[in-house]
């Protein structure tokens, strides 16, 4: 899948939505009381089951085939995470800079320079909704998977950042 696709979050909101062209073709949503997300993109339908406590780790189950784990996510420290899917293809999760204003998915291969990237993101802008722009090179039947996970693992972090902005909030 080749493709130029937007993203869309308002303020205040627990939804994503993507955009092809005009027409929305994807989402996310964060449940309520819940760590949990359910996000759709075309006719793939995923749910991104967060357990663990300070270090979490996600399951991704894919819901039209029977609710089966699809790949994991490992968060490691230093805003860093991992997708390992079923298939045995592995790909990181690397931001840009600090702000998060661009980050990539890519595709490990058997050595360094066998890695690829694959799905680039940006935040384009960022006011009272933060709209972006995702660029896919990613010809795998995977392709959307990667592209929801991406955004999954961005808002996961920013997520973890108002928390810890708040908690030292709350203690000053």
């Amino acid at each position: 899948m080749k493709k130029e696709l937007n993203w869309t979050k308002e303020a205040f909101s627990r939804e994503v939505v993507i955009i092809e062209d005009g027409h929305v073709v994807g989402g996310m949503q964060g449940r309520v009381f819940t760590a949990d997300v359910v996000a759709h993109l075309y006719d793939v339908q995923l749910r991104f089951d967060v357990t663990g406590f300070l270090l979490h780790s996600v399951a991704i189950h894919d819901q039209k085939a029977g609710d089966r784990i699809v790949g994991t996510i490992t968060f490691h420290f230093g805003k860093r995470a991992e997708l390992t899917l079923d298939t045995g293809e592995v790909y990181t999760w690397k931001r840009q800079n600090v702000l998060m204003r661009e980050w990539h998915m890519i595709r490990e291969g058997v050595t360094d320079a066998d890695d690829r990237e694959t799905i680039n993101y940006s935040l384009t802008r960022s006011f009272l909704a933060d709209h972006g722009d995702i660029r896919v090179d990613d010809n795998s039947a995977s392709a959307s998977i990667v592209v929801l996970t991406g955004l999954f693992i961005r808002n996961y972090f920013q997520r973890r950042r108002r928390v810890a902005a708040g908690a030292i909030a709350a203690g000053a």
